[in-house]
This record gives structure tokens, sequence and C-alpha cells, in this order.
């Protein structure tokens, strides 16, 4: 999977998410972190590019690839294409907010705790391919969840001794990152609206992808809509 490049020695993770992390009447139930790591980013964003051209091609208005605002087509054809890729693995840690104990329904407490998995994650099951890691997430969170998720990673991280860099970028703005934002939007349709066609499609496909319940072995519900 973790083929030769120019990138050898640098693992990029694109992380997005899915859901919210509100617990009020209208919050939604899950929530998603998902990440994409390759060392062979220019790969995967080309085969992205190629399809934008491509739907552009044909009539398609949609600019970005962000599974919540596209059409079910982009959706399939999107599909298609990551499940494909042999270059990026994937992990998603998620949650049914109803096992979150009081003391963590809070935004920016529950993203520590995410920031904190993912980079053990990281460090456990990729970190050995490479010596320099950037983390690369959305830039729709604000300062302060920013600083949380950014803390987390790097004590997690920091046992490795590597170089280690942790970005805020607009998703829109990458194709892996949004391939990131179809992991998740994927996950979280299967969870939350009980369609499971996107999820199996992209299980199918040639990347790894392994998934993680933060909250398996919670068994008392603390919060309900």
């Amino acid at each position: 999977m973790f083929s030769h490049s120019t990138n050898a020695h640098t693992m990029f993770v694109f992380m997005d998410e899915s859901g919210d992390l509100q617990f009020t009447p209208k919050g939604k139930q899950h929530f998603i972190l998902s990440a994409v790591c390759t060392i062979t980013p220019e790969k995967s964003a080309a085969a992205m590019q190629k399809l934008k051209y491509d739907l552009l091609a044909s009539g398609s208005k949609d600019l970005h690839f962000h599974a919540t605002e596209n059409s079910k087509g982009t959706r399939r054809r999107v599909a298609d294409v990551i499940s494909s890729l042999d270059n990026i693995r994937i992990h998603s840690i998620w949650i049914d907010k109803a096992y979150t104990q009081p003391d963590l329904q809070e935004e920016v407490t529950l993203l520590k705790l995410f920031g904190q998995n993912m980079g053990q994650w990281v460090y456990n099951a990729i970190a050995d391919k490479c010596n320099r890691i950037i983390l690369i997430f959305d830039s729709v969170l604000t300062g302060k969840k920013q600083k949380a998720l950014e803390k987390q990673l790097k004590i997690a991280l920091a046992p490795l001794q590597k170089e280690i860099r942790i970005l805020f970028h607009p998703v829109k703005q990458d194709l892996n990152g949004q391939i990131a934002d179809y992991y998740s939007w994927a996950l979280f349709r299967s969870l939350e609206s009980n369609d499971h066609e996107m999820k199996n499609n992209l299980y199918s496909g040639a990347s790894e992808w392994d998934t993680f319940d933060l909250f398996k072995d919670v068994d008392n519900r603390f919060w309900n809509r």
C-alpha cells in the first residue's frame, strides 16, 4: 500500500469529521472522525482530480467533493474511485453520543479524547513507516477546538521522537481531505440512518479501512435527544 515516492519518508494524515458534538435535541446521534493516511498523496489526489474533470465534462455542477452536498450520482462515482485506491489506509473513530458520560458532554473535552485516540492509532499503526508525520485537519474547527485536538495529538505522538506537523486547512481545498470526508460520511450514514450503501461500497474496495467504537465498553446510556 505505502509504495515508493518522493515523499517516502513523510506520512500524510488527512482528517475530517461527520456528525456533531452537540448534546441538544437537535444534535445528531453519532460523531465520526476519519483519517486517510498515505505517503503518496499525489496519487490519490490525481485520481480525484481526473474524476472532477470527467464529471465537469459530462455536465456535473459538483465543483467540490463533499458528500452531503454532492448528487447521488457523483457520490457513486467518487466511491468507485476511492475504493479502487491502493495507496491509502483509513481509520475511523466513532461514538454513539448516548453513551457519553456527563463529564465528557462538551465539545472541547470530547475532541481531546478523539485526538488522544487518533494519535495513539497513528503511533501504533503507521508511525514505523516514516520519519515525518504531517496531520491535516479541516479548518472548520474554532481556535479553541483546534488547540485541544492539536495538544492531544502531540502528546500521543511525542514518544516517537519524529518530526510532527499539525495543520488546519479547508477540506474543500484538498482532494485527499475530501476522501476523508467521504469515509466519515459513509460511516455516519450507516450508523445514523441505517443506509449502508456507501459504507459497503468503500469496504469492498482495495483500500484498508478499519473502524473503532470509542465507547464500545460503556453499557449505560447518559444522553437522549
